[in-house]
């Protein structure tokens, strides 16, 4: 990979074009994950502001997801999550890596351990592995298998957050865990900024 300069802005932009290049230099799925949170850290201790379209929140949703890029090969996608006091989404799992940086304010993450054999698609039984805050600069990243990912995010308080999460999926879909009945089910998530009928791979930053 070519690094931006580094008296240059380091904005979302070529953070994206940093990550499309890891890509094509066919590293190992950890070492590439390792290197996209240097990139994420680096962009989100940079400074820059994101593009305002991806700053507005929608009132109706817990939390605002704005897809910001689909990479052209569908080997990545960019999202910005908007959080209002104390919003936080559901637990949760990915089914593949993600890397998560915190643009402005200060995230509280709850992880999980799974203690069920998976046997039942419907049932999981969680316990709690620990909680971490998570201030404006942190990057955290997850690697499969996604039982060894259960997690909730959510804003640790009043004042906004502003969050930028790359997946190597779509990030259209997850598994949802219910604690107190110890269930299970699969939820499709959606963009905010993304209108009814148009398609998701058309959004692009580069």
């Amino acid at each position: 990979m070519t690094a931006s300069p580094d008296d240059t802005p380091y904005d979302l932009t070529r953070y994206v074009r940093d990550v499309g290049a890891l890509f094509d230099r066919g590293l190992d799925l950890e070492e590439r994950v390792r290197l996209i949170a240097q990139c994420k850290r680096r962009l989100v201790n940079g400074g820059q502001a994101l593009p305002a379209r991806l700053n507005v929140p929608d009132p109706t949703a817990p939390y605002t997801r704005n897809l910001a890029h689909v990479d052209p090969a569908g080997r990545f996608v960019v999202i910005v999550l908007v959080w209002g006091a104390y919003q936080e989404t559901t637990i949760h799992d990915h089914s593949n890596w993600c890397v998560v940086g915190v643009h402005a304010g200060t995230a509280h993450v709850t992880d999980y351990d799974r203690l069920d054999d998976e046997s039942n698609p419907d049932a999981a039984e969680l316990i709690v592995r620990g909680s971490s805050m998570a201030f404006t600069g942190a990057v955290l990243a997850l690697l499969p298998p996604s039982r060894s990912n259960i997690h909730k995010m959510a804003n640790a308080s009043r004042a906004p957050m502003l969050s930028i999460h790359t997946y190597g999926d779509p990030g259209t879909r997850a598994n949802v865990f219910h604690l107190k009945s110890g269930t299970r089910e699969v939820m499709e998530l959606k963009f905010h900024n993304v209108p009814e009928g148009v398609s998701a791979e058309s959004v692009r930053l580069v």
